[in-house]
């Protein structure tokens, strides 16, 4: 596969001060997803100097046709990943994440699965969200509602 046509291989970090660039660059086969930097927190709970972290990929290995999480040192990216954990399957290339350490992503697995079945069922009704009733639409009103939204009147 030609440079033009590649997906990103590699990992890079620019420095804006030093104007200095550091990458990591995976085997021509090993194709790196979106990175995300995940602080280190420091003993007192506070987050970090800026460097002071990890950068966590998705890498798809096209000739073993499987993927693996990448984790780098974020102040040393071009030593490579300091741990490979592999999936065992493909993630397709592209699907990115994001990380945090808020309680509120702090979910159980019965409040994830709660979530999922909301979203499906949400999903499932998207063309009802949109609807719009003819009859009165401006107000979003059908002739047939009117009792529901002005009670008992007798409109003519």
């Amino acid at each position: 596969m030609s440079n033009e046509v590649a997906p990103p291989q590699g990992i890079g970090r620019f420095d804006t001060v030093t104007k200095e660039f550091v990458i990591w660059m995976g085997k021509e086969d090993e194709f790196v997803g979106e990175p995300m930097f995940a602080h280190r927190k420091t003993s007192d709970n506070k987050e970090a100097a800026e460097y002071d972290g990890y950068i966590i990929s998705v890498l798809l290995n096209g000739s073993k046709k499987e993927s693996e999480v990448i984790i780098f040192d974020a102040s040393r990216i071009n030593d490579g990943p300091i741990t490979r954990v592999p999936l065992g399957m493909i993630v397709p290339h592209g699907l990115f994440g994001c990380f945090t350490y808020s309680d509120e992503a702090n979910w159980s697995a019965d409040e994830i699965d709660r979530r999922a079945k909301l979203a499906d069922k949400m999903e499932s009704r998207g063309n009802m969200w949109n609807e719009v009733k003819s009859d009165f639409s401006g107000l979003g009103l059908r002739l047939d509602d009117w009792e529901e939204y002005f009670g008992d009147w007798e409109l003519f």
